[in-house]
């Protein structure tokens, strides 16, 4: 057996164990849960401070030998992250030159140095990321993997193996690919796709595995949603497991429709690749807080109350040891409740994702003042439009167009008019005036490789090609 093979076996088998005792945590109550995190946070600063040489001088007129008060603690992002990674690993042969050089040659059950993981993101947002995990923090990104199955419902069995199929990315080194293939050592059977092959590729494969756990991005679950109901792919899968995208009310609801079953959405970070995932109740996403801190704030960095959106969140990571992500800036728009949830288990949720803080649509009102437009307001008003297959918008200051694949028999300039009409009369109804709104019909949306083969909805820029209407 090789070497490698073995130590993704041994990594499965330690995941187990450590599936379990998370699985216990369910049952804590919400104070047995703020001590383990002031223990984990305690441990997790002073180990940095002596290991980091970035946060020893990030940290150095803080009273570490205290209790650490979590707020006195000087966030990072991701660009420093990034310009100052070989400072903040804590094994120096970690150099950021090293791991881009990892990331182009590696395979998904690659170890570099023969003990990390070594993921990346798309660098979409300006700056590309390197994250690196050692065996044991990478045992437990996998067993809440497991943790993840189990609030869906889903367990190992045998002797018929459940067969999953998960659809994502087809690069080694984002976290949709990593995941599952190294977690394949046959408890499962299971079967990776790439978002990218083209549908009927996608449909004729799945016509072939018949899964019985489907576990795709949102915008490709509700397009093979449309193919099970047209009668093309016929496959009856017993859960759907969403995730790496934003899961709006309307693709919920073709997906669940197309085949009977439940959905369970998952929210994650190539940072924390659980953040939260719902359970049987669907009320929310519970935030894995044994595992991280999740701190939603305003622009100015101040919590912000329960249920209401924030300007973006601050991830501290409880277990990653070898890259310390301390009050990590993320630009989600995410809000949260501390409310119990039915299932019993101690964790907030999060009940409502508003897309990015650099997608804020900002434009005029009457009188010149500046108006911030969430993302979520704009897409909530075109998810309830069962003529769309899906939509991308593409905006600026001056400028609003949607580029929206429909279903046959629409009437499209009326299907236009409507779209523009919706859009502007949600902006005035927040005091904005729209800007000019452009409407375009294209036949399919580009999946890009840049991009993992995900589908995103915002945009700070302009489509391209496609019938296309204008309303001002």
């Amino acid at each position: 057996m090789a070497a490698t093979q073995l130590k993704q076996i041994q990594d499965v088998a330690g995941a187990l164990l450590r599936s379990f005792q998370l699985g216990r945590h369910d049952g804590w109550t919400p104070a047995r849960l703020r001590q383990h995190q002031l223990r984990r946070l305690n441990a997790l600063v002073r180990h940095a401070v002596e290991q980091s040489p970035f946060y020893r001088q990030h940290y150095r007129d803080l009273p570490l030998h205290q209790q650490i008060d979590l707020r006195s603690l000087p966030t990072v992002d991701k660009r420093i992250v990034m310009e100052n990674f070989d400072r903040i690993v804590t094994d120096r042969r970690l150099t950021r030159a090293a791991l881009e050089s990892e990331i182009g040659r590696s395979g998904p059950g690659s170890y570099f140095l023969g003990q990390y993981r070594v993921l990346s993101t798309t660098g979409t947002s300006g700056v590309r990321g390197i994250f690196v995990y050692d065996r044991p923090a990478w045992q437990i990104v996998l067993a809440n993997t497991m943790r993840w199955r189990r609030f869906a419902g889903i367990r190992a069995r045998l002797p018929r193996r459940l067969r999953i199929c998960s659809i994502g990315a087809d690069v080694a080194a984002h976290i949709s690919r990593s995941i599952p293939e190294s977690g394949d050592v046959g408890l499962f059977k299971l079967l990776a796709l790439n978002a990218l092959q083209p549908l009927p590729d996608l449909v004729a494969a799945l016509n072939r595995f018949r899964p019985d756990v489907l576990m795709p991005y949102p915008s490709i679950a509700a397009l093979l949603a449309d193919q099970q109901v047209s009668g093309r792919l016929t496959i009856q899968p017993h859960a759907v497991l969403t995730h790496s995208e934003a899961l709006s009310g309307e693709m919920r609801r073709r997906i669940a429709e197309a085949w009977q079953a439940s959905v369970f959405d998952h929210y994650g970070l190539t940072e924390e690749p659980h953040v939260a995932c719902e359970c049987g109740e669907h009320a929310g996403l519970h935030i894995f807080e044994d595992l991280s801190i999740v701190e939603v704030v305003d622009a100015d960095g101040a919590p912000v109350p329960s249920g209401m959106l924030g300007s973006r969140y601050l991830l501290t990571n409880l277990y990653n040891r070898v890259q310390p992500l301390i009050r990590y800036e993320v630009t989600d728009l995410i809000a949260t409740t501390d409310e119990p949830c039915a299932c019993g288990r101690p964790f907030a949720r999060i009940v409502k994702i508003g897309g990015r803080e650099e997608h804020m649509l900002l434009l005029r009102d009457r009188a010149g003042r500046q108006v911030a437009v969430p993302p979520l307001t704009l897409t909530s008003s075109l998810d309830v439009m069962p003529e769309l297959v899906e939509y991308e918008l593409h905006h600026s200051a001056g400028r609003i167009a949607v580029a929206a694949v429909v279903r046959e028999g629409v009437d499209q300039h009326a299907l236009c008019a409507r779209i523009a009409e919706r859009l502007g009369n949600v902006l005035r109804g927040l005091g904005a005036e729209p800007p000019e709104i452009v409407v375009e019909l294209p036949t399919a949306l580009e999946r890009c490789r840049e991009r993992m083969g995900k589908l995103e909805q915002v945009h700070v820029a302009q489509p391209r090609g496609g019938h296309a209407d204008t309303v001002s």
